[in-house]
C-alpha cells in the first residue's frame, strides 16, 4: 500500500502491484448492517438506514455552521457504536439519545431542534410516540353545567 486516505464514503487506498509495479486505487466502504430499529409505539422494526439518520441530522443542522462532513461523521460514529454493541436490534429512542449527545457538543440550536421531537417535559428521551392530537372525549367541556348539559340551559 502506497497511500491511504479517509473519504466521505470510506477509505481510499493507493496500492502497487508487487510484480509489475503498476499502481491502482481501491475503495473500502461499510457494507449494510443487519441492525434493526425498534420503533416507538409498537410499530414494526425496520432495518437501520444510515441515510435516514444523516437526513434527520441535516434537517436540524439546516442554516447552522455545521458542515456536511460533521453531519456524516456524527452519523457514522453512531452507527459504528450501535454495530459494536453486537445486538441485533436497537430502540429508536436509543439512537435519538446518541444523536442528542453528539449534537449537544457540536451546536446548541441543532440540539434543541432535535430535542423538541425526542425529549419530554421531564427532560427524558421519549420511548413512546408523542400524542399531538387531543382526544375530544378527554377534553374538558367548558360549557357544560354540573348536570352535563350546556350552561345556557340548552341540550348537550
Amino acid at each position: 500500500m502506497v497511500d491511504s486516505r479517509p473519504t466521505q464514503d470510506g477509505t481510499r487506498r493507493r496500492r502497487q502491484c508487487g510484480e509489475c509495479k503498476r499502481r491502482f486505487t481501491t475503495y473500502e466502504r461499510l457494507g449494510p448492517t443487519d441492525l434493526k430499529v425498534v420503533k416507538r409505539g409498537g410499530r414494526p422494526a425496520e432495518p437501520f438506514d444510515h441515510a435516514k439518520l444523516v437526513t434527520a441530522i441535516r434537517r436540524v443542522c439546516a442554516g447552522r455552521a455545521v458542515g456536511d462532513e460533521t453531519v456524516v461523521r456524527i452519523a457514522r460514529a453512531i452507527e459504528a457504536e450501535l454495530v459494536d454493541r453486537g445486538t441485533p436490534a436497537v430502540a429508536s429512542w436509543h439512537i435519538a439519545d446518541r444523536v442528542l449527545a453528539r449534537l449537544q457538543a457540536v451546536d446548541s440550536v441543532a440540539y434543541r431542534r432535535f430535542a423538541a421531537d425526542y425529549i419530554d417535559e421531564r427532560g427524558q428521551v421519549r420511548t413512546e410516540p408523542r400524542s399531538d392530537s387531543v382526544d375530544d372525549a378527554a377534553q374538558l367541556d367548558l360549557f357544560a353545567g354540573p348536570d352535563g348539559r350546556d350552561g345556557d340551559g340548552g341540550s348537550p
